[in-house]
């Protein structure tokens, strides 16, 4: 192993993978490191679900063969009363996330990355005010040594191993807050019989009794396989997943054999504030990629990888790895994704404070369609149409509130994803624009406090 490199992306996952790739084949020289050893990247506890368009925004081969157990016609989404649901078109693919996870790898060693396996980088070296590389601890000699890059990217996931000790006073330091995340627990199993409402689609289960500030889901893979999980809110007094997964959902279907039964953390908020320093950025988990409803993390993390890549590619040419000369990685990730994600958040925050009966009277009335939640997923805002829609339906006149509540919150969202899309074009202007998010957001929790 070289001791100097132009890049070094802790973990290869599908962020880290897919940032070796595209830094790779510009023409750096990257050092792709994982905990794991080479036959196992890509073992990972994952809903395993991505939409088709992803791949063609990334600009990645679509995955075929062995990468691909199923496909998705859409998604269904239930309500508590599990008779009324919303279906929203659209293709999707359900990944055999072993299989995608080593072709991403191949795909960074073809164009030049060099992997290391069972290799930990577990701190980051910094220098004055600079990150200028990494602190890393062969797993198997258990030697300790220090690689040198310019830039160093953290794709560590929802640990962020390495942004999390950076010094506190940085920007970049964000510590995310317990309530923003979610504790999942999931099993791959195969089962007697998929139930006829499942087949070819991923249907989410909306119940605050079973999933309090996330949802169960069951995803179907092909044949009689489907992937069966949930996700709640981890703060106190909610429910432990796993014990909610074995005593409630898997006795929901006769399963004939457990594949893979696992449990993780899920960041689902908008990204943290600060994503990039002095030879510095972090990727997918590791800023809090996931999509804040639905925690689909997979094609957030290879939009961020793009996003980052193309701002170290930038930056190279400049020999600028400055925080000033990598800062366009924000601009480009709130473009691609970062400030639907801030609209998406807003949504979040509401949907975790309405009740069993709220969520079965918004889907039982047909206040939202699959439509608006195909152009809510895709934009990050409430449309008019919904609140025209349930301004003139005599439904509403049982909830009154719900009215007044969708009508603020598409303010809300609107306002949240202006905030993202006029990220400041340089370091100078973050400090301001960070309090105007803070205060924006402070309002918005303290409205729905009295939800």
């Amino acid at each position: 192993m070289a001791e100097r490199y132009d890049v070094v992306v802790a973990g290869a996952g599908s962020a880290g993978a897919t940032a070796a790739y595209f830094l790779a084949r510009g023409g750096l020289k990257v050092a792709l490191l994982d905990m794991k050893p080479r036959e196992g990247v890509g073992d990972k506890v994952c809903g395993d679900a991505i939409d088709v368009r992803h791949f063609d925004r990334v600009g990645l081969p679509h995955p075929t063969g062995p990468e691909v157990e199923g496909k998705f016609h859409g998604v269904k989404v239930f309500a508590p009363n599990e008779r009324d649901s919303i279906i929203v078109e659209g293709e999707g693919y359900a990944l055999n996330r072993y299989h995608f996870g080593q072709r991403l790898l191949s795909m960074a060693e073809q164009a030049g990355a060099e992997f290391f396996g069972e290799h930990h980088a577990f701190e980051p070296l910094v220098e004055g005010s600079d990150v200028v590389g990494v602190k890393v601890r062969d797993l198997r000699g258990k030697r300790v040594f220090e690689i040198r890059s310019s830039v160093v990217i953290d794709a560590t996931g929802a640990t962020a191993t390495l942004r999390s000790k950076l010094p506190e006073g940085w920007w970049i330091s964000y510590r995310v807050p317990k309530e923003d995340l979610i504790a999942a627990y999931r099993g791959e199993i195969e089962v007697e019989e998929v139930p006829e409402r499942e087949r070819g689609y991923a249907v989410i289960y909306l119940n605050v009794e079973i999933a309090p500030g996330g949802y169960w889901w069951s995803f179907h893979k092909g044949g009689n396989s489907i992937n069966l999980g949930l996700g709640v809110q981890a703060i106190p007094g909610n429910p432990n997943p796993r014990r909610v997964y074995e005593e409630v959902l898997e006795p929901r279907y006769r399963v004939s054999r457990r594949l893979h039964v696992g449990g993780g953390v899920v960041p689902t908020r908008r990204t943290v504030p600060c994503m990039a320093w002095n030879g510095f950025l972090a990727i997918g988990d590791a800023i809090c990629a996931a999509n804040p409803i639905h925690g689909g993390g997979i094609g957030p993390s290879m939009l961020g990888a793009k996003a980052a890549s193309e701002a170290i590619l930038e930056a190279s040419e400049r020999d600028d790895f400055s925080m000033a000369g990598l800062w366009g990685y924000h601009k480009r990730y709130h473009e691609l994704y970062g400030a639907k994600q801030a609209g998406l958040d807003v949504l979040r925050l509401y949907l975790q404070r309405l009740t069993n009966d709220d969520l079965d009277f918004i889907i039982s009335s047909g206040v939202v369609s699959g439509r608006d939640i195909y152009d809510i997923g895709t934009k990050g805002r409430l449309a008019s149409d919904i609140v025209r829609r349930v301004s003139s339906g005599l439904k509403l006149l049982r909830r009154p509130s719900v009215l007044r509540q969708l009508v603020r919150v598409k303010e809300y969202m609107d306002r949240a994803v202006e905030l993202y899309s006029n990220f400041p074009d340089s370091p100078e202007g973050f400090e301001r624009w960070y309090a105007e998010e803070r205060a924006f957001f402070n309002e918005v929790q303290e409205w729905m406090k009295g939800i």
